[in-house]
C-alpha cells in the first residue's frame, strides 16, 4: 500500500485545534514545498500545510501542518482505502487471491459508536445475492470466500491504525423494484 495518498484535498472541510468552526481547504502545500508567506515556513510547515478558509464568514488561515487536521468526514482514510483497493488488485492479491469480487456491487462506510459506546467505523458490503445463493439456499464456499474477503479488507484497514474500532460486514444488494409491478 506504499502509494496509498491520503494526503489532504481541496475542498475537504476540516477542524483546527483552538479555532471555532469548520474550514474547507483551499490550497494544499505538498511535504518540502515552501509556502509563499515566508512567515510560515517553520520545521513544523516542512512536512506539508494547508490553507484554510471559513465558509461561513470568509476567515483565512494559512500554512496550518497537516498534522493539525482534523477532518469532518471520519471515515475518509476507509472510504480512500476502499477505492484505492479496488482500483490496485496488486494489493488485493496480497491478501486476497481473487482480488476485489465482482460479486460485491457497492459498499458503505459510516461513523458511529458501536455496542459498547466506542468509536467506531462501519464497512459495509453489498453482495449479490444471486452469487451467494445456490438453490434457494446460501453456499457454504462462496459463504467462505466472502468471509476470507472481508477478513482481508478488515486485515488492511486496521493496518491504517484508525483511532476508532473497526466492524466490517456483508449485506445484501438489494433491487431496485421493478416499475412495472
Amino acid at each position: 500500500m506504499a502509494d496509498l495518498n491520503l494526503d489532504p484535498v481541496v475542498g475537504e472541510e476540516v477542524r483546527v485545534p483552538y479555532r471555532l468552526g469548520v474550514f474547507r481547504i483551499v490550497q494544499v502545500f505538498q511535504p518540502g514545498e515552501e509556502h509563499p508567506n515566508p512567515n510560515l515556513r517553520t520545521p513544523e510547515a516542512r512536512l506539508g500545510t494547508v490553507d484554510l478558509k471559513r465558509e461561513d464568514n470568509g476567515f483565512f488561515l494559512p500554512g496550518v501542518p497537516w498534522h493539525r487536521l482534523k477532518y469532518v468526514d471520519e471515515t475518509r482514510p476507509v472510504r480512500r482505502t476502499i477505492e484505492w483497493l479496488k482500483t490496485n488488485p496488486e494489493e488485493w492479491l496480497k491478501t486476497y487471491p481473487e482480488g476485489y469480487p465482482d460479486y460485491v456491487v457497492d459498499y458503505e462506510v459510516t461513523a458511529g459508536n458501536d455496542h459498547a459506546g466506542n468509536p467506531a467505523i462501519f464497512a459495509r458490503f453489498f453482495v449479490d445475492p444471486e452469487y451467494i445463493y445456490e438453490n434457494g439456499r446460501p453456499s457454504e464456499k462462496k459463504v467462505a470466500e466472502l468471509n476470507e474477503f472481508l477478513d482481508s479488507v478488515r486485515a488492511i484497514l486496521i493496518g491504517l491504525d484508525p483511532d476508532r474500532w473497526t466492524y466490517v460486514r456483508a449485506a445484501e444488494a438489494r433491487r431496485a423494484l421493478d416499475a412495472a409491478s
